[in-house]
């Protein structure tokens, strides 16, 4: 703000007419582009609903063909007059197996190469055809499936419901089934067996692959189980159980969020066949032509304002010129020239500025008598600015670890650790409640309960890969600190130390006096810093104006820059900082005056 404080008029002017242009531009512009994009996603979704309810279509027709593929049975005489016959001998029952088997094999089979295995059984014999290795699921028990009992009860065709089963080595292959009772064409009453069609997904591949979604769309069938039967385009091709289940959904509407991104869906759900079609689009990728013209219409307003800029600084420079000789007469007070007056030639706001200028010169004297008022004043306005920088840095740190905790919790619930999760729960209040009053000084004791808290919370997501230890002196409990000194070292022991690698790390936080100081010390078996980073770390340290980050370095290193700077603020020059990094893990001890007395250490495991 003081440097935009510091511009000069005709500067502030041209930039003030400049932002307006602009603000109008992009508001224009965003406009514009929630508008299009609000009407090309209708446009986008309407079209494919027409695509995927034509593709249901097509996949009804040719289940219907399957359903007529059952019926051939009733062209062959042969094949029904064998079916009504019981095989006496074991010659008679191979004579059978041939006429009906042959059957299956070059009717039903053959010509349809999605067809894995035919079937006609009835209550005392079972023939198939297969083009497969492995036979139905029901093959021993078909007389107790539930589709059998069903297809005799019913002249209907009956279409199983999709699912995975085994047909080639170990991997499941989608495939559905139709079945159909087979009568006598003499006695209507008769039930001769049952026909079992089991086809792969082939045929209705071939439907979905003929469906063209446009770049960054993907068509999936899934079944009634959510299991992806099909799936086509690059956007989604692995998908988790609650995933698929939410884009089944319509509960879900036409928008899916995700860690990968924001998608359009589309849904038809063919409740015969027992699957739902679902085309989905990349809403990022629908929307990318439009951003690259939302950038490029931003561009030349930006573009324009240059032109427009440079026209106004002339007509400023023409029209403030008597201003400007106002400024320069400042310029002349400020050196000590007390004795220049400005020209007073009209009665306008520039001519009311001079009278004020000359006012001014002529009162200076008597404001000379005010400055031990003014250094007062001054100072005054030092301590509160250094007052402010704490307290801004306090302030800054507490995103910075609430960040860690909530992304913990999130991933007890997400496992369904519910009764961890309570009790995480628990430790994170206990933890914000010690946050509240992050700008004051607290004991020793409440610190390392916040600290212990926060450890109890990582150590769920890590188990037995973190253990920590807390020793402090015994004495040094009730002394005050400020708050959130600890706890970012921790933090930081955690994410440096033991997120990178699955190596057991442990932690210690111990205390002792030394030469009436206190020393805090947070000890990790980690990997250490690397020189590089800890260079930057420590140059920053030796920038005490520079905000947090400004180095350049590593973010991690914002909480440390932060605590450092909060101790230099509260003690000066009598806190110190070290970060010890030369052996196995990483050191960091604070030294900071506290008039704490006693030397007894004890194991700290109480929150008091």
């Amino acid at each position: 703000m003081r440097s935009l404080r510091n511009l000069s008029l005709k500067t502030r002017i041209v930039a003030a007419v400049c932002f307006v242009n602009l603000a109008v531009i992009i508001l224009v512009s965003y406009g514009n582009y929630h508008w299009y994009s609000a009407q090309l996603t209708d446009q986008t979704m309407e079209q494919t609903q027409q695509i995927i309810e034509q593709a249901g279509s097509n996949i009804n027709t040719y289940i219907n063909e399957l359903y007529r593929l059952t019926l051939t049975p009733y062209y062959n005489d042969e094949l029904l007059h064998t079916l009504e016959q019981t095989a006496t001998s074991p010659q008679q029952q191979l004579e059978f197996k041939r006429v009906v088997e042959g059957f299956l094999a070059s009717v039903m089979s053959l010509p349809r190469s999605e067809i894995l295995r035919v079937y006609i059984m009835n209550d005392t014999a079972l023939y198939s055809y297969t083009r497969t290795p492995y036979e139905m699921a029901e093959y021993n028990n078909y007389l107790e499936s539930d589709w059998y009992n069903q297809a005799c009860a019913t002249t209907d065709p009956i279409l199983l419901p999709p699912r995975l089963e085994r047909v080639y080595g170990d991997d499941l292959t989608p495939i559905f089934s139709v079945v159909r009772q087979l009568r006598s064409k003499e006695d209507n009453d008769i039930t001769l067996g049952v026909v079992k069609v089991d086809a792969n997904y082939t045929g209705i591949r071939n439907i979905c692959d003929q469906v063209d979604l446009d770049a960054g769309g993907s068509l999936l069938i899934i079944n009634e189980q959510n299991q992806i039967l099909y799936s086509s385009g690059a956007l989604l091709q692995e998908l988790d159980a609650e995933e698929v289940e939410a884009l089944a959904s319509p509960a879900q509407g036409d928008l899916f969020r995700s860690g990968q991104g924001k998608y359009i869906v589309n849904r038809f759900v063919l409740p015969d066949c027992g699957i739902t079609l679902l085309a989905v689009h990349s809403y990022a990728s629908l929307m990318r032509p439009l951003q690259e013209n939302l950038v490029k219409t931003v561009l030349l307003a930006l573009g324009s304002m240059l032109v427009a800029a440079a026209l106004i600084i002339f007509v400023v420079a023409r029209f403030l010129k008597p201003l400007f000789d106002i400024i320069r007469l400042m310029h002349a007070v400020e050196g000590g020239d007390l004795q220049v007056r400005a020209q007073v030639r009209s009665h306008n706001e520039i001519g009311y500025l001079a009278e004020s200028f000359n006012d001014m010169v002529g009162a200076l004297g008597s404001m000379i008598q005010r400055n031990a008022q003014l250094a007062q004043e001054v100072y005054r306005a030092q301590y509160l600015n250094k007052e402010a920088q704490y307290n801004s840095l306090c302030s800054q740190i507490k995103p910075h670890f609430l960040y860690n905790v909530l992304n913990t919790i999130s991933l007890l619930i997400k496992c369904g650790e519910y009764k961890t999760a309570v009790r995480s729960v628990e430790d994170l209040s206990y933890y914000l409640g010690g946050i509240m009053n992050v700008d004051q000084d607290i004991t020793l004791r409440r610190e390392l309960n916040i600290c212990q808290a926060y450890l109890d919370l990582i150590q769920l997501r890590y188990q037995d890969r973190l253990t920590y230890t807390i020793q402090v002196d015994e004495d040094l409990l009730d002394c005050k600190i400020p708050s959130l000194t600890l706890q970012p070292l921790i933090e930081n022991a955690v994410k440096y130390a033991c997120e990178p690698r699955r190596q057991a790390t442990e932690i210690a936080v111990t205390s002792r006096r030394e030469d009436g100081m206190l020393r805090l010390c947070v000890t990790d078996n980690g990997p250490g810093i690397g020189e590089a980073t800890l260079e930057k770390i420590r140059r920053s340290m030796e920038e005490p104006d520079a905000g947090p980050g400004a180095d350049g370095g590593d973010k991690g290193s914002i909480g440390i820059l932060n605590i450092y700077r909060r101790l230099r603020l509260r003690y000066g020059r009598q806190a110190a900082f070290l970060i010890d990094t030369s052996g196995q893990g990483t050191c960091v001890s604070l030294r900071i005056p506290l008039p704490c007395e006693g030397e007894n250490n004890v194991s700290y495991d109480d929150r008091g």
